[in-house]
């Protein structure tokens, strides 16, 4: 759902994007042979998989969200080849769309139905910190030392420290080819912004792009010209296109604004941004350039494969001001046709919830957590069981055209519609597909990495709120938000008529209880840091 759904995300998600959007998250640019950050890769191995032979045969479940993916049982069997081979395993991998994983997910937690892994992050409705610190997941410290050195070493501390609650890991995160830094942004379809002559390196906000949504109106009136899900809220879902940052999860009251001398917490929902985004998003709305059901719409997947969407949010970096000739190639997102241009409105940022975008966890009643981490690290060091996931089947979905390249079949049966970034670290393994032109791939990487190294990070990265001295308040205020959020940012409700009622309840539920608990626990690390 998301990247560079991410994510996260979630990377995602994630995003995703997380994301995985997706995430549109930073398109889902596969990698090349990079040096793996942190570590040598050679040195770190160790014998995770030692005396294999002797472990029982066990069977492990993964959950993850997806739109459908048709002949996943096959390629489920071909991994499990792989997998029993190695560590004495199976897994079967079940598929969720996006349209009801969060939901499944945390009814899954509350009902203590049992299972060895899911996908998670700090964004859309997966709750990655307050379900971490429910005690939904197994803290993976110990386990990440011992069963999966590799995937943990390939990862900077800095970043472990960004998916810890109460001092504990509790995601193993899906360090992912696009990097950490991050910077929001619009991609526009190519096509259409030559035809209308639209000037798309002079946008810096949502606004300016209002008279290329007019033209796309009404020239092509049955496309969408804004795209909106529920799980990535506009604002809720980026903070940094606001000059904030989110504390914890990222819809849940409570931002930081970034470049201040002290570090506040505030209630996002009642500044001065949400009220300038909710009006441009209600104009648009009014006038036809947002889906009618967008407040409800979760999976947006169909729209952009049918070439149907016109504009999408994107984590633009490099955009293509940063890099002209990214225009020859960068396409939009699950789009298989059509070109697109991106630009960003922001300077490249580290934000705190990076790290959280898109992690894999272990059930608090996974009968088997050390089997699980080991696969974790099996899909993370081997190539060919991870590229089997993302990929499918050599000969029967895709061919091989050099080390680095492959050509997907047009009639490839598999097809995981770029959500590879669920599955596990792709950073330095990922494949081209033949439409990548790799010399302007690996450039473009190149620049990402060096952002990496010089982004401005958040104030708060590192911290990690503990929900537990307010959860009541969170969950009465995730009601609410439940409530009024995708209507209001999408554009569906008057915001001079709602955006108060949501306040009021935000704070009768205890908005103000959170922040200041915020502000508590942020104010006791710095002085715990020295900063």
């Amino acid at each position: 759902m998301l990247k560079k759904f991410f994510m996260c995300t979630l990377a995602m998600m994630l995003t995703f994007s997380l994301l995985l959007t997706g995430c549109s998250e930073k398109e889902k640019q596969p990698a090349t042979n990079v040096e793996e950050p942190g570590t040598d890769n050679d040195n770190a191995k160790g014998d995770s998989t030692e005396s294999e032979g002797e472990l029982d045969f066990v069977k492990l479940t993964y959950y993850f969200a997806n739109s459908p993916v048709e002949d996943l049982k096959r390629i489920n069997d071909l991994a499990n080849k792989t997998i029993k081979e190695k560590i004495n395993a199976e897994v079967e991998y079940k598929l969720l769309d996006w349209s009801q994983y969060a939901q499944k997910l945390n009814l899954m937690i509350s009902s203590g139905e049992p299972f060895d892994m899911a996908f998670c992050g700090s964004w859309g409705e997966m709750n990655y910190f307050q379900n971490a610190a429910s005690g939904a997941f197994l803290p993976l410290d110990d386990l990440l030392d011992k069963y999966a050195p590799v995937s943990k070493s390939r990862v900077p501390d800095q970043i472990w420290d960004g998916v810890k609650v109460n001092g504990n890991i509790y995601g193993v995160v899906n360090y992912q080819v696009w990097g950490m830094a991050n910077a929001r942004g619009i991609q526009l379809r190519q096509d259409l912004v030559d035809e209308f002559g639209f000037d798309w390196k002079a946008i810096k906000k949502w606004e300016d792009i209002t008279p290329y949504l007019a033209k796309v109106k009404e020239k092509y009136p049955d496309m969408v010209g804004m795209e909106y899900a529920r799980d990535v809220d506009n604002f809720a879902g980026l903070p940094t296109i606001y000059g904030m940052d989110a504390v914890g999860d990222t819809k849940l009251v409570g931002w930081v604004k970034v470049g201040e001398d002290k570090v506040n917490v505030i209630n996002q929902y009642k500044t001065d941004e949400y009220k300038e985004y909710l009006k441009v998003f209600r104009d648009w709305y009014q006038k036809g350039y947002i889906k009618k059901d967008a407040a409800t719409q979760k999976d947006i997947s169909a729209d952009r494969k049918a070439n149907r969407v016109a504009a999408i949010y994107a984590n633009a970096i490099p955009d293509m001001v940063d890099m002209p000739e990214l225009s020859t190639f960068t396409m939009m997102s699950m789009s298989p046709d059509k070109k697109s241009y991106t630009r960003r409105f922001t300077e490249p940022f580290i934000s705190a919830s990076a790290p959280s975008a898109t992690v894999i966890t272990i059930g608090a009643n996974s009968k088997n957590p050390e089997r699980a981490m080991k696969y974790i690290e099996l899909v993370n060091t081997d190539d060919f069981l991870f590229n089997t996931l993302t990929w499918g089947e050599e000969h029967v979905d895709y061919e091989r055209i050099s080390d680095k390249q492959i050509k997907v079949l047009d009639d490839a049966p598999y097809k995981f519609n770029y959500n590879e970034w669920q599955m596990g670290q792709s950073y330095g393994r990922y494949w081209w597909d033949q439409n990548a032109d790799v010399e302007m791939r690996e450039k473009s990487l190149g620049i990402v990495y060096e952002y990496d190294k010089t982004a401005q990070a958040s104030p708060v990265i590192g911290f990690v709120f503990n929900s537990e001295p307010v959860k009541t308040e969170i969950a009465n205020c995730n009601t609410v938000l439940d409530k009024y959020l995708s209507a209001l940012g999408s554009g569906t409700v008057d915001p001079d008529e709602v955006l108060p009622k949501f306040l009021k309840e935000l704070d009768k539920a205890g908005a103000e209880k959170i922040i200041a608990e915020k502000q508590k626990q942020i104010d006791e690390w710095l002085k715990a840091n020295g900063r």
